[in-house]
């Protein structure tokens, strides 16, 4: 797995010792995240040629992660093994989209997790449901969560900070703490940030940390290099 560096601030570090010594009351950790870098699928034709996997109507297109977000992945299960937060976790929810379900694979594969798509409807299967369409159903899962969990949320661009604010209430106007895309109001900027917030007893979210998870990848973008991840560094943008 790659390896790489993260400096934790000292509101984290103590909330980790708290956490670990059963303080009282217990609080419900969430650590949410963007699914990392995308392509869309392809399928052989079995002539030699490759096609898009997209239902009858080409309404929807199943899309995976590319490379550069396979080795996103294994970066984000490194690092919570590094710091000792992996076998703390109780939960993984992705979406009914592949990509989030891929992102938090690492962390399954680490853990024994199994990560959880809500709402369970396959993407592009019949009745499935857009990302939009689906915010309801994962705010609902969030706020189903025990007192005490630590759950890792991988979600989308057009939705997540929007369900950070219906789920627990948090603020995420910070253009710091929350960037954004250019020229969008409320759509998730890069695929290397990493929220962590603090849940309390009336189901109300406070930030404890934004981290920066960024690659920087050794060899050919094909997937062939070794990717090392670091803290705070530049962010490398999905070429598609």
């Amino acid at each position: 797995m790659p390896q790489h560096t993260l400096r934790i601030s000292t509101a984290l570090a103590l909330l980790l010792l708290c956490s670990a010594a059963g303080a009282d009351p217990p609080t419900t950790i969430l650590y949410f995240v963007r699914h990392a870098e995308t392509q869309t699928k392809l399928n052989s034709t079995g002539v030699g040629t490759f096609a898009e996997d997209c239902n009858p109507s080409r309404s929807c297109c199943t899309v995976v992660l590319n490379p550069l977000g396979l080795a996103r992945r294994d970066a984000l299960a490194d690092w919570f093994v590094q710091q000792r937060l992996a076998q703390t976790l109780t939960n993984l929810l992705g979406t009914n989209k592949p990509r989030s379900v891929q992102t938090l694979q690492g962390l399954a594969d680490v853990t024994g997790l199994a990560v959880e798509q809500t709402p369970p409807v396959a993407e592009c299967a019949d009745g499935f449901l857009t990302t939009t369409g689906s915010k309801p159903f994962v705010t609902a899962r969030i706020q189903t969560l025990g007192l005490g969990s630590r759950a890792v949320i991988a979600n989308h661009a057009e939705t997540l900070y929007e369900i950070m604010r219906s789920a627990v209430g948090l603020d995420t106007s910070d253009p710091v703490d929350f960037p954004k895309q250019p020229g969008t109001a409320d759509r998730v900027g890069g695929f290397n940030n990493l929220w962590i917030v603090e849940v309390d007893s009336t189901g109300t979210g406070h930030l404890v940390q934004h981290i920066t998870l960024d690659l920087q990848l050794e060899g050919s973008f094909s997937g062939l290099g070794r990717a090392r991840g670091v803290g705070d560094g530049g962010e490398i943008h999905d070429p598609n």
